[in-house]
Protein backbone atom coordinates (compact mmCIF):
# COMPACT_ATOMS: atom_id res chain seq x y z
CA UNK A 1 0.00 0.00 0.00
CA UNK A 2 2.80 2.39 0.94
CA UNK A 3 4.65 1.64 -2.29
CA UNK A 4 1.54 2.26 -4.40
CA UNK A 5 0.88 5.61 -2.71
CA UNK A 6 4.51 6.65 -3.18
CA UNK A 7 4.40 5.94 -6.91
CA UNK A 8 1.09 7.79 -7.29
CA UNK A 9 2.55 10.85 -5.59
CA UNK A 10 5.71 10.60 -7.69
CA UNK A 11 3.65 10.31 -10.88
CA UNK A 12 1.63 13.37 -9.86
CA UNK A 13 4.80 15.42 -9.20
CA UNK A 14 6.32 14.38 -12.53
CA UNK A 15 3.10 15.26 -14.35
CA UNK A 16 3.05 18.70 -12.68
CA UNK A 17 6.69 19.29 -13.58
CA UNK A 18 6.02 18.30 -17.18
CA UNK A 19 3.05 20.68 -17.33
CA UNK A 20 5.13 23.50 -15.86
CA UNK A 21 7.92 22.83 -18.35
CA UNK A 22 5.50 22.90 -21.29
CA UNK A 23 4.04 26.16 -19.97
CA UNK A 24 7.51 27.68 -19.62
CA UNK A 25 8.40 26.50 -23.12
CA UNK A 26 5.37 28.35 -24.47
CA UNK A 27 6.14 31.49 -22.46
CA UNK A 28 9.78 31.41 -23.55
CA UNK A 29 8.82 31.18 -27.23
CA UNK A 30 6.26 33.97 -26.85
CA UNK A 31 8.75 36.16 -24.97
CA UNK A 32 11.40 35.68 -27.68
CA UNK A 33 8.86 36.58 -30.33
CA UNK A 34 7.56 39.66 -28.49
CA UNK A 35 11.03 41.06 -27.91
CA UNK A 36 12.54 39.82 -31.20
CA UNK A 37 15.26 37.85 -29.44
CA UNK A 38 17.64 35.74 -31.52
CA UNK A 39 20.76 33.92 -30.36
CA UNK A 40 23.96 33.00 -32.15
CA UNK A 41 24.11 29.35 -31.03
CA UNK A 42 22.22 26.63 -29.22
CA UNK A 43 24.62 26.93 -26.29
CA UNK A 44 23.95 30.66 -26.05
CA UNK A 45 20.18 30.12 -26.19
CA UNK A 46 20.33 27.48 -23.47
CA UNK A 47 22.28 29.86 -21.25
CA UNK A 48 19.83 32.68 -21.94
CA UNK A 49 16.87 30.39 -21.30
CA UNK A 50 18.31 29.41 -17.91
CA UNK A 51 18.85 33.09 -17.02
CA UNK A 52 15.35 33.94 -18.23
CA UNK A 53 13.81 31.19 -16.08
CA UNK A 54 15.59 32.53 -13.00
CA UNK A 55 14.31 36.06 -13.64
CA UNK A 56 10.85 34.72 -14.51
CA UNK A 57 10.69 32.97 -11.13
CA UNK A 58 11.83 36.11 -9.31
CA UNK A 59 9.12 38.17 -11.00
CA UNK A 60 6.36 35.64 -10.25
CA UNK A 61 7.32 35.40 -6.57
CA UNK A 62 7.48 39.17 -6.22
CA UNK A 63 4.12 39.74 -7.94
CA UNK A 64 2.41 37.20 -5.69
CA UNK A 65 3.44 39.38 -2.75
CA UNK A 66 2.34 42.53 -4.60
CA UNK A 67 -1.08 40.98 -5.29
CA UNK A 68 -1.37 40.31 -1.55
CA UNK A 69 -0.60 43.95 -0.76
CA UNK A 70 2.82 43.12 0.67
CA UNK A 71 4.70 45.04 -2.03
CA UNK A 72 3.97 48.49 -3.43
CA UNK A 73 4.96 47.76 -7.01
CA UNK A 74 4.81 45.00 -9.61
CA UNK A 75 7.50 43.54 -11.84
CA UNK A 76 7.37 42.08 -15.34
CA UNK A 77 9.40 39.75 -17.54
CA UNK A 78 10.58 42.45 -19.94
CA UNK A 79 13.40 42.77 -22.49
CA UNK A 80 16.06 42.48 -19.76
CA UNK A 81 14.90 39.02 -18.67
CA UNK A 82 17.66 37.07 -20.45
CA UNK A 83 20.42 39.18 -18.88
CA UNK A 84 22.40 38.11 -15.84
CA UNK A 85 22.75 40.30 -12.78
CA UNK A 86 26.39 40.92 -13.73
CA UNK A 87 25.39 42.06 -17.21
CA UNK A 88 22.75 44.40 -15.86
CA UNK A 89 25.21 45.91 -13.39
CA UNK A 90 27.63 46.53 -16.26
CA UNK A 91 25.12 49.02 -17.71
CA UNK A 92 26.03 51.50 -14.96
CA UNK A 93 26.53 54.87 -16.63
CA UNK A 94 26.63 57.58 -13.96
CA UNK A 95 30.04 58.99 -13.06
CA UNK A 96 29.69 61.79 -10.50
CA UNK A 97 32.55 64.20 -9.77
CA UNK A 98 34.09 64.75 -6.39
CA UNK A 99 31.72 66.58 -4.04
CA UNK A 100 34.01 69.62 -3.83
CA UNK A 101 33.64 70.14 -7.59
CA UNK A 102 29.87 70.55 -7.42
CA UNK A 103 28.05 73.89 -7.36
CA UNK A 104 24.82 73.61 -5.39
CA UNK A 105 21.68 75.69 -5.72
CA UNK A 106 19.24 75.89 -2.81
CA UNK A 107 15.59 76.25 -3.74
CA UNK A 108 14.30 76.29 -0.19
CA UNK A 109 15.04 80.01 0.02
CA UNK A 110 12.94 80.85 -3.04
CA UNK A 111 9.77 82.85 -2.39
CA UNK A 112 7.58 80.33 -4.20
CA UNK A 113 8.15 77.54 -1.68
CA UNK A 114 6.29 75.26 -1.25
CA UNK A 115 5.18 74.06 -4.67
CA UNK A 116 1.95 72.43 -5.84
CA UNK A 117 1.01 69.03 -4.40
CA UNK A 118 1.06 67.38 -7.83
CA UNK A 119 3.13 68.14 -10.94
CA UNK A 120 3.33 66.28 -14.25
CA UNK A 121 4.93 68.07 -17.19
CA UNK A 122 3.55 65.46 -19.60
CA UNK A 123 0.20 67.19 -19.14
CA UNK A 124 1.72 70.35 -20.59
CA UNK A 125 3.02 68.46 -23.65
CA UNK A 126 6.59 69.40 -22.73
CA UNK A 127 8.15 65.95 -22.47
CA UNK A 128 9.43 64.16 -25.57
CA UNK A 129 8.71 60.50 -26.39
CA UNK A 130 10.43 57.76 -24.39
CA UNK A 131 13.79 56.76 -25.88
CA UNK A 132 16.07 53.75 -25.54
CA UNK A 133 19.78 54.03 -24.78
CA UNK A 134 20.31 50.35 -25.61
CA UNK A 135 23.41 48.79 -24.06
CA UNK A 136 25.43 51.99 -24.39
CA UNK A 137 26.08 53.58 -20.97
CA UNK A 138 24.65 56.90 -22.09
CA UNK A 139 21.93 57.51 -19.50
CA UNK A 140 23.74 60.74 -18.56
CA UNK A 141 23.24 62.03 -22.13
CA UNK A 142 19.55 61.09 -22.19
CA UNK A 143 18.75 62.78 -18.88
CA UNK A 144 20.73 65.87 -19.95
CA UNK A 145 18.93 66.10 -23.29
CA UNK A 146 15.57 65.38 -21.65
CA UNK A 147 16.09 68.31 -19.29
CA UNK A 148 16.92 70.67 -22.14
CA UNK A 149 14.09 69.47 -24.39
CA UNK A 150 11.49 70.08 -21.69
CA UNK A 151 12.85 73.37 -20.45
CA UNK A 152 13.19 74.70 -24.01
CA UNK A 153 9.53 73.81 -24.56
CA UNK A 154 8.46 75.47 -21.31
CA UNK A 155 10.46 78.62 -22.07
CA UNK A 156 9.88 79.07 -25.81
CA UNK A 157 6.96 76.87 -26.85
CA UNK A 158 8.01 74.18 -29.35
CA UNK A 159 8.89 70.66 -28.20
CA UNK A 160 12.02 69.67 -30.13
CA UNK A 161 13.82 66.32 -29.97
CA UNK A 162 17.55 66.85 -29.52
CA UNK A 163 20.56 64.60 -30.08
CA UNK A 164 21.96 62.35 -27.37
CA UNK A 165 24.44 61.03 -29.92
CA UNK A 166 26.05 64.46 -30.12
CA UNK A 167 26.95 64.23 -26.44
CA UNK A 168 28.12 60.62 -26.73
CA UNK A 169 30.43 61.51 -29.64
CA UNK A 170 31.49 65.09 -28.95
CA UNK A 171 31.45 65.81 -25.20
CA UNK A 172 35.09 65.23 -24.24
CA UNK A 173 34.37 65.90 -20.56
CA UNK A 174 32.39 62.64 -20.39
CA UNK A 175 33.06 59.08 -21.53
CA UNK A 176 30.44 58.34 -24.17
CA UNK A 177 29.05 54.83 -23.76
CA UNK A 178 31.27 54.31 -20.71
CA UNK A 179 29.35 56.81 -18.59
CA UNK A 180 29.24 60.47 -17.68
CA UNK A 181 27.70 63.19 -15.53
CA UNK A 182 24.86 65.54 -16.59
CA UNK A 183 26.36 68.68 -15.03
CA UNK A 184 29.48 68.26 -17.19
CA UNK A 185 27.30 67.71 -20.25
CA UNK A 186 25.43 70.95 -19.60
CA UNK A 187 28.71 72.87 -20.00
CA UNK A 188 29.18 71.31 -23.45
CA UNK A 189 25.62 72.22 -24.42
CA UNK A 190 25.99 75.82 -23.22
CA UNK A 191 29.16 76.27 -25.28
CA UNK A 192 28.18 74.54 -28.52
CA UNK A 193 24.38 74.28 -28.62
CA UNK A 194 22.44 71.15 -29.59
CA UNK A 195 21.65 69.51 -32.90
CA UNK A 196 18.24 67.95 -33.45
CA UNK A 197 18.04 64.18 -33.23
CA UNK A 198 16.77 64.08 -36.82
CA UNK A 199 20.08 65.61 -37.94
CA UNK A 200 22.29 63.57 -35.60
CA UNK A 201 20.58 60.25 -34.98
CA UNK A 202 21.25 57.99 -32.04
CA UNK A 203 23.28 54.86 -32.83
CA UNK A 204 23.82 53.28 -29.43
CA UNK A 205 27.61 53.33 -29.73
CA UNK A 206 30.28 56.01 -29.95
CA UNK A 207 31.45 57.32 -33.33
CA UNK A 208 33.53 60.27 -34.48
CA UNK A 209 32.08 63.68 -33.68
CA UNK A 210 29.87 64.91 -36.52
CA UNK A 211 28.65 68.14 -34.91
CA UNK A 212 27.72 70.94 -37.33
CA UNK A 213 27.37 74.40 -35.86
CA UNK A 214 25.20 75.52 -38.78
CA UNK A 215 22.54 72.97 -37.77
CA UNK A 216 22.76 73.50 -34.01
CA UNK A 217 20.08 75.03 -31.86
CA UNK A 218 21.83 77.71 -29.81
CA UNK A 219 20.72 77.86 -26.19
CA UNK A 220 20.72 81.01 -24.10
CA UNK A 221 21.62 79.56 -20.72
CA UNK A 222 22.36 81.63 -17.63
CA UNK A 223 23.89 78.72 -15.74
CA UNK A 224 23.87 75.01 -15.02
CA UNK A 225 23.90 73.74 -11.47
CA UNK A 226 23.40 70.81 -9.12
CA UNK A 227 20.68 70.40 -6.51
CA UNK A 228 20.71 68.37 -3.33
CA UNK A 229 17.66 67.48 -1.26
CA UNK A 230 14.28 66.25 -2.45
CA UNK A 231 12.53 69.47 -1.40
CA UNK A 232 14.88 71.51 -3.58
CA UNK A 233 14.52 69.11 -6.50
CA UNK A 234 10.72 69.12 -6.20
CA UNK A 235 10.64 72.92 -6.26
CA UNK A 236 12.89 73.03 -9.30
CA UNK A 237 10.68 70.49 -11.09
CA UNK A 238 7.50 72.39 -10.18
CA UNK A 239 8.62 75.88 -11.14
CA UNK A 240 11.38 75.40 -13.72
CA UNK A 241 10.68 72.03 -15.31
CA UNK A 242 12.00 68.46 -15.53
CA UNK A 243 15.57 67.80 -14.51
CA UNK A 244 18.14 65.03 -14.30
CA UNK A 245 18.38 62.98 -11.13
CA UNK A 246 20.62 60.06 -10.24
CA UNK A 247 19.47 56.71 -8.92
CA UNK A 248 21.21 53.72 -7.34
CA UNK A 249 19.70 51.00 -9.52
CA UNK A 250 19.31 47.51 -8.06
CA UNK A 251 18.58 44.50 -10.27
CA UNK A 252 14.90 44.57 -9.25
CA UNK A 253 14.47 48.02 -10.80
CA UNK A 254 15.25 46.65 -14.27
CA UNK A 255 12.07 44.57 -14.06
CA UNK A 256 9.78 47.31 -12.70
CA UNK A 257 6.28 47.28 -14.19
CA UNK A 258 3.92 49.55 -12.25
CA UNK A 259 3.21 50.89 -8.78
CA UNK A 260 5.55 52.85 -6.50
CA UNK A 261 9.07 51.45 -6.35
CA UNK A 262 10.34 51.53 -2.77
CA UNK A 263 12.67 48.60 -2.39
CA UNK A 264 16.27 47.57 -3.01
CA UNK A 265 19.05 49.94 -4.05
CA UNK A 266 22.61 49.61 -5.30
CA UNK A 267 25.40 50.74 -2.92
CA UNK A 268 25.82 54.02 -4.85
CA UNK A 269 24.17 56.04 -7.63
CA UNK A 270 24.82 54.41 -11.01
CA UNK A 271 22.08 55.66 -13.33
CA UNK A 272 20.63 59.01 -14.47
CA UNK A 273 16.91 59.50 -15.16
CA UNK A 274 14.57 62.43 -15.79
CA UNK A 275 12.22 63.66 -13.07
CA UNK A 276 9.14 64.94 -14.92
CA UNK A 277 6.86 65.42 -11.91
CA UNK A 278 5.65 64.13 -8.58
CA UNK A 279 2.42 63.23 -6.80
CA UNK A 280 0.85 61.00 -4.14
CA UNK A 281 -1.42 57.97 -3.83
CA UNK A 282 -3.12 57.04 -0.57
CA UNK A 283 -0.69 59.23 1.39
CA UNK A 284 2.32 57.68 -0.39
CA UNK A 285 4.40 60.36 -2.10
CA UNK A 286 6.29 59.54 -5.30
CA UNK A 287 8.41 60.90 -8.11
CA UNK A 288 7.32 60.50 -11.73
CA UNK A 289 10.38 59.60 -13.75
CA UNK A 290 11.10 59.09 -17.44
CA UNK A 291 13.68 56.37 -18.03
CA UNK A 292 15.86 55.73 -21.11
CA UNK A 293 15.26 51.98 -21.35
CA UNK A 294 12.55 52.10 -24.00
CA UNK A 295 8.78 51.65 -23.79
CA UNK A 296 9.00 48.01 -22.73
CA UNK A 297 10.24 49.11 -19.32
CA UNK A 298 7.79 50.24 -16.64
CA UNK A 299 4.61 52.05 -17.64
CA UNK A 300 5.57 52.62 -21.28
CA UNK A 301 8.95 53.95 -20.21
CA UNK A 302 7.82 55.85 -17.10
CA UNK A 303 7.90 54.89 -13.44
CA UNK A 304 7.05 56.02 -9.92
CA UNK A 305 9.63 56.08 -7.13
CA UNK A 306 8.90 56.69 -3.46
CA UNK A 307 9.60 60.31 -2.54
CA UNK A 308 10.89 62.12 0.55
CA UNK A 309 12.89 59.18 1.91
CA UNK A 310 15.88 59.79 -0.40
CA UNK A 311 15.36 56.33 -1.86
CA UNK A 312 18.45 55.09 -3.71
CA UNK A 313 20.11 58.53 -3.39
CA UNK A 314 17.56 60.18 -5.68
CA UNK A 315 17.78 63.39 -3.64
CA UNK A 316 21.57 63.65 -3.78
CA UNK A 317 22.24 64.29 -7.46
CA UNK A 318 19.85 66.68 -9.17
CA UNK A 319 21.27 68.55 -12.19
CA UNK A 320 19.68 71.27 -14.32
CA UNK A 321 20.19 74.25 -16.60
CA UNK A 322 18.45 77.65 -16.60
CA UNK A 323 17.42 78.98 -20.00
CA UNK A 324 16.84 82.71 -20.48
Amino acid sequence: MYSETFFLVLAFILACNATTLRSLDSEWKLWKSNYEKKYTSQIDEEFRRKTWESNWKMVQEHNQLADQGKKSYWMKVNHFADKTEKELKSMSCFHPPASEERTFKNYQDRSYQPGPSNVDWRDEKCVTAVKDQGYCGSCWAFSTVGTIESRYCIKYGPLVELSEQQLVDCDSSNDGCCGGFPSSAFFHVTEYGMMKSSNYKYKGYATECRFKNSKALQLNASKSYDLIGEDNIASAVAFDGPLSVAFAVHTHFYFYDKGIYDEACAPAANHAILAVGYGSEEYEQYWIIKNSWGQYWGEKGYGKIRRNVNLCEIGDWGSAIDLI
